[in-house]
């Protein structure tokens, strides 16, 4: 495996892994919160430079609808990570106070709100068109294309419960602009739940990646 495959695997769960933690800072403290909140933007840049050649070829070539839902929804993403960090400018307690832009505040909680949660859902989506690669192989073996099926049906049903227990649509769609963290089970438990929110938006977005594969052909 080349060294620049590397690079972009390891970035990639580092980012995975960052992003859970940061939709659990009211757990894991805002000093960590904005902290991993920079190394995400970074890692978020070398994402993306370390893919270059990818984005270049969805450019290439006559578009289809594949490549069309790629590149909207990596242009919603980055709007939104951008989003995030000029809003954590305006929210920050710690790294970036010495800019002095607490008066922008308010609007930066309800900024910093709706695009954590967008963020969330849209990276998992990202996430969910790379299984279309990943599962390639294991979708070709019909027993094993049943267990996978399954696998992500079970999967998926049990982020949609936590997606609902947990009411972050409302978080989403600014219907509630507090968000209430339920500590009881402690980290480990907070991580599961939103672990499997993440599965539920990858499966969406693996199906629908299959689905517009399907209408080309």
């Amino acid at each position: 495996m080349k060294v620049k495959r590397k690079l972009q695997i390891a970035a990639d769960v580092l980012m995975s892994c960052i992003l859970l933690l940061q939709m659990s800072y009211s757990i894991a403290g805002e000093v960590l919160h904005e902290i991993l909140g920079i190394a995400l933007f970074v890692l978020f840049v070398l994402h993306h430079i370390l893919s270059v050649n990818f984005t270049k070829a969805l450019f290439k070539g006559k578009p289809t609808a594949e490549k069309t839902l790629k590149v909207v929804i990596d242009i919603l993403l980055t709007v939104d990570v951008l989003a995030l960090m000029v809003s954590a400018l305006f929210i920050s307690n710690h790294v970036f106070t010495f800019l002095g832009l607490h008066h922008l505040a308010a609007f930066g909680r309800t900024l910093h709100l709706l695009a954590s949660y967008w963020g969330f859902a849209l990276m998992s989506l990202h996430i969910g068109f790379h299984l279309d690669f990943m599962l390639h192989k294991v979708m070709k073996e019909k027993r094993k294309k049943t267990a996978a099926i399954a696998i992500m049906i079970v999967v998926s049903a049990a982020g949609l419960a936590c997606f609902i227990h947990e009411e972050t649509y409302k978080y989403m769609l600014l219907i509630n602009q507090f968000v209430f963290f339920d500590v009881a089970g402690g980290l480990p438990l907070f991580l599961l739940k939103y672990i499997l929110m993440a599965a539920m938006f990858a499966t969406i977005g693996y199906a629908m990646i299959r689905l517009v594969k399907r209408r080309t052909k």
